[in-house]
């Protein structure tokens, strides 16, 4: 069996949805922060089924938008309140070059941002031409 090229796995990637990407599945509680992008939770719903978790419900993902990096931490903290030990929080900002008023440019400070509210990231994923994704999780350790 032929091995993959670096550019066949870099098209196969690009050609997964989004939402395959974020990790949304069928049944899903998606939580909302910050600026959000209303297109993009309007299909993480309608792929979950279900609306967004409830006030006191539990989040199995959570899709946030910054609008500044000074909030980050501070929210982050309040986010991680929200969500299942294993669940995640996207914090979704804007890429390179791609900054506008309500979408920062965080590059790699908002690794430091997440540690800083006891999270770590685990993965970063492409959302559009001009979004990046980064996911940060609970350590192990800390889980109840």
């Amino acid at each position: 069996m032929p091995t993959e090229t670096e550019a066949q796995r870099l098209a196969r990637y690009a050609a997964k949805d989004v939402l395959d990407k974020l990790g949304v599945k069928p049944g899903d509680a998606v939580l909302v922060a910050g600026r959000p992008d209303p297109d993009l939770v309007a299909r993480a719903r309608k792929k979950a089924g279900r609306r967004a978790a409830r006030a006191g419900e539990l989040a199995d993902l959570v899709l946030y938008w910054p609008r500044s990096a000074s909030a980050v931490t501070a929210e982050l903290r309040a986010l991680r309140k929200r969500i299942v030990a294993a669940g995640g929080i996207w914090v979704i900002s804007a890429k390179r070059g791609q900054a506008r008023a309500g979408r920062p440019y965080l590059a790699s400070e908002v690794i430091a941002l997440g540690l800083a509210a006891g999270l770590v990231d685990n993965k970063i994923c492409s959302v559009s031409v001009s979004d990046t994704a980064m996911r940060f999780v609970i350590r192990r350790s800390d889980r109840r």
